[in-house]
């Protein structure tokens, strides 16, 4: 294929931040750029993108790629953060199966045609994280005709940018449009049937082409059975149009004879200009149109175009109604923000995952064999694969008495058919149940969707997460379920991990908002007492129930009104708590964060980089923050304070351009970190796991 590079284009441009000032600090850096996001199409297949790149410029860096050759799908995917392929063709057939693609969130949005053709086989699906199609009769069609899985299957319709068509309101007339290639797909001798029933009903009927023809026998049938029908005045070729609002602006109605569509744009663009739709029923028309626009026969159709009743406003309102362009990037964009993680190209090997995970386990073997196993069952159980052969096993279980057990860190080694478990589990005279519960899982037998596969055994949180499926997603994300996926709980551990570096086992910790309780259980062991708060009584609930132990006390609580004496405490951490609260309770906040600490003590808190997040807007936060808003605001409150980033699932000291999120840890004294904290030793036998496998 030719290069053609000269066809790239480059929607938007890195941002620059510059040099300012912030009491008396002169900060400057570099704003991350946003998001990047690559459309991979090839020359000429681009109409559908333009009003989608166009509504999502503000938010993502985006690079339009007309491909003309392969090595432009290798540069512009090792480029973008996501790799929309439009269309399913050859271009995503051969960037799914490149090794970027492993790394690489990556969509496809497949039309109609390509269901109809092999591109589909050729496509290695498993590195695909969603496939759009446009409407339900298309999904339906290659659910039952291919081997994809239907989950990662996205319905999105094409939207109409209603200010691109200009409206008018229309009486009923005698031009006819039609607008579209004509190819066997579009009904072409239908077409013309059709349209001859239609003369013969009044003579002053015309009908109007706007299209190209794709097939020369088609060329030759019309030009002789126009002169056999007598239609050469009433037949009227005009091409391919590239103004089509204005083409349309004297047409009174569109008509449609295709065998199938996915939605027929043109005839949705004539609906928004007020033109009344003559529509075949073509396969899933109903589904899309109302039935009172939709014809079996040409009688039909000749009925409805001699029908008096027109209706311009009614057109428009079914588009604006169902098939509105801001819906469809609404869609869209929920659908980009939700895509997962993939393994990233970090230096991250599977030893210092599982060291990591086997860090922030709570639990020791006495707890487990201290639990009543009689009647327990599985609440919430998650499978995701973290190694080439490693699936990550975790789940949660509940006995009789409503006390759970959170399991986190069960390996099974697919190739041996092995469970491995963690130290603490292995010497539990409990081990073998806990393998038993493990096998509920690994029986299942399911493929691994995007990675990662959940289950949930609880019929009222089921519902729950019915109900509030967008919380679970964004911020609800309970310990080894589907919603906590490896590298997410990874980034947690990372912040309590370093916070335990500035806990002594004297101290006194207040942890809230404390979530699920996961963070005040961690510390329980490092310090004398915890005290777990939060606003949501399920949370503390979940706490209690999950990790009830003696030095953990877990209340119901507002951290803008904390019910404790003043100077209690000596380390206060608030992770990702900030973001939440609204402009007029921060104030608040701080003042009872410095209040409840005694006069050497540390808040250390965490929330996310406003500069490091374009393009991701999460619908539970009030206000992101970039580093100097937050360094104003601490300033009020605490005399030192020193700034970490949490970046490439590592905490480094400083605030990085591309940090996730900002750690802050903040006193009115000096800040040491324990001179005896030993914790970043590993608990983990890497010898101990390698015998298990063999």
């Amino acid at each position: 294929m030719k290069d053609n590079m000269g066809n790239i284009t480059k929607q938007s441009k890195d941002e620059l931040i510059d040099h300012t000032e912030n009491l008396k600090e002169d900060v400057s850096f570099i704003v991350k750029d946003k998001i990047k996001l690559a459309f991979f199409v090839k020359m000429g297949l681009d109409s559908f993108l333009g009003d989608i790149i166009e509504g999502l410029s503000q938010e993502y860096e985006i690079k339009k790629i007309i491909t003309t050759e392969y090595k432009q799908i290798e540069d512009g995917m090792q480029w973008a953060d996501i790799c929309w392929f439009e269309w399913c063709d050859e271009l995503i057939s051969y960037g799914s199966k490149l090794e970027l693609a492993k790394e690489k969130k990556i969509i496809c949005r497949l039309h109609s045609y390509e269901a109809f053709t092999d591109y589909i086989n050729n496509v290695n699906w498993s590195n695909v994280n969603r496939l759009i199609v446009v409407c339900e009769h298309i999904k339906s069609f290659i659910v039952k005709s291919f081997n994809i899985d239907e989950k990662i299957i996205s319905i999105i319709p094409n939207g109409i940018s209603e200010k691109k068509w200009k409206f008018k309101e229309r009486d009923d007339g005698f031009n006819i449009a039609y607008v579209g290639y004509i190819n066997y797909k579009k009904g072409p001798m239908l077409l013309l049937h059709t349209f001859k029933a239609i003369y013969e009903k009044d003579h002053r009927y015309k009908l109007y082409i706007a299209g190209i023809f794709q097939d020369n026998r088609y060329v030759l049938y019309y030009n002789q059975m126009i002169h056999e029908f007598g239609l050469e005045n009433n037949v009227v070729y005009e091409g391919w149009q590239n103004d089509l609002d204005t083409w349309l602006e004297d047409k009174n109605a569109i008509l449609c004879t295709s065998v199938l569509e996915s939605q027929n744009m043109s005839v949705m663009q004539a609906m928004c200009k007020g033109i009344k739709p003559i529509i075949h029923n073509f396969v899933g028309a109903r589904v899309i149109y109302p039935s009172q626009y939709v014809w079996n026969t040409i009688t039909e159709a000749v009925e409805m175009i001699s029908d008096k009743n027109y209706t311009s406003k009614v057109y428009r309102a079914f588009i604006k109604e169902r098939y509105s362009l801001n819906d469809q990037l609404i869609k869209i964009k929920d659908l980009l923000i939700s895509l997962p993680e993939k393994r990233p190209k970090e230096n991250l090997n599977f030893n210092y995952i599982i060291d990591m995970f086997n860090r922030f386990i709570p639990y020791s073997s006495k707890d487990l064999d201290n639990y009543d196993f009689e009647a327990c069952h599985m609440v919430i159980g998650k499978r995701e694969k973290i190694g080439d052969n490693i699936n990550l096993i975790e789940f949660i279980i509940r006995n009789r008495f409503g006390k759970q057990l959170v399991f986190n860190n069960i390996l099974y080694d697919i190739e041996r058919g092995k469970v491995i478990l963690p130290d603490y589990i292995l010497r539990s005279k409990n081990s073998d149940k806990i393998i038993e519960l493990s096998n509920i899982l690994i029986d299942l037998k399911i493929k691994l969707l995007n990675n990662i596969e959940g289950y949930i055994f609880d019929e009222e949180i089921l519902e729950d997460i019915k109900k509030n499926k967008l919380a679970y997603i964004w911020e609800r994300g309970i310990p080894a379920s589907q919603f906590m996926p490896a590298l997410g709980w990874l980034r947690i551990i990372e912040r309590y991990n370093f916070a335990a570096n500035f806990i002594k086992s004297s101290d006194l910790v207040l942890e809230a908002a404390s979530g699920f309780g996961y963070g005040a259980a961690y510390f329980h062991d490092k310090c004398k007492k915890v005290y777990a708060l939060d606003l949501a009584n399920e949370n503390i609930k979940f706490g209690k129930d999950s990790y009830d132990f003696d030095n953990i006390n877990w209340i119901n609580g507002d951290v803008t009104k904390l019910a404790f004496e003043d100077n209690q405490f000596d380390i206060y951490t608030s992770f990702e708590t900030l973001e939440h609260l609204s402009l007029e309770l921060v104030e608040s906040y701080f003042n009872e964060a410095v209040r409840v600490l005694n006069e050497n003590g540390i808040m250390i808190l965490s929330t996310p980089n406003k500069e490091g997040r374009k393009g991701i807007n999460n619908p539970f936060h009030v206000k992101e923050y970039n580093f100097n808003e937050l360094n104003k605001i601490l300033k009020m409150y605490f005399s030192n304070v020193n700034y970490y980033s949490t970046t490439n699932y590592k905490i480094e000291n400083g605030i990085k351009s591309n940090a996730i999120n900002m750690i802050a840890v903040c006193s009115n004294r000096s800040i040491k970190t324990n001179p005896d904290d030993l914790r970043k030793r590993s608990n983990f036998n890497w010898k101990e796991y390698k015998e298990q496998k063999q």
